[in-house]
């Protein structure tokens, strides 16, 4: 299996700020995940992407994060 990531949500609050829920497996830890991720202006950031603080795995954050900035280029949020 391999990483998946899925926006369940998304609202925004300001002019520059989204918040988003997202439901993912992590193929490299063999671990479903849940959480919210804030994107300011295009640039994700939250726990659940932060390693160190992260239960993912590195593969995993990576692919969250491009995944979200490739959405936000592509106009998903707007």
């Amino acid at each position: 299996m391999s990483h998946q990531v899925m926006i369940v949500d998304y609202s925004f609050h300001g002019t520059i700020t989204c918040f988003i829920k997202i439901q993912g497996f992590d193929a490299e830890n063999n671990i479903p995940f849940e959480g919210v991720i804030r994107m300011v202006d295009g640039v994700p950031y939250g726990d659940l992407i932060r390693e160190g603080t992260s239960n993912l795995s590195k593969e995993s954050i990576r692919y969250v994060k491009l995944y979200l900035e490739k959405k936000y280029i592509e106009g998903y949020f707007s």
